[in-house]
């Protein structure tokens, strides 16, 4: 099942997309929150392939979207750094910064 929700980063929209265990029963969701610079995204997504296409992208873990705004990020590409993304934010404090 596709769940998508406009979420408020800051007084602004973002759209989160979650595909709910994605390779059967038991198995991580799928979750992309779509900034207007960049995204996050979940571990089940390639930070590789986001850094060779150029994308602002973040990585954070979590099962929804409440824990993907609040963990810490794990990983981020050049051009996210770029914006001004650094490690120890929150998946909310990168959104911000996506989100500008």
């Amino acid at each position: 099942m596709v769940e998508i929700e406009q979420l408020n980063i800051d007084g602004r929209a973002a759209q989160g997309t979650l595909i709910r265990e994605p390779g059967g029963l038991g198995h991580p969701n799928m979750i992309v929150v779509e900034c207007k610079n960049g995204y996050l995204m979940c571990g089940y997504l390639n930070m590789e392939a986001a850094e060779k296409f150029g994308d602002a992208a973040v990585l954070v873990g979590g099962a929804d979207f409440e824990a993907i705004l609040s963990n810490p990020i794990k990983g981020m590409t050049k051009a996210a750094e770029a914006l001004g993304i650094k490690t120890g934010m929150t998946g909310l404090e990168a959104a911000k910064v996506l989100n500008a």
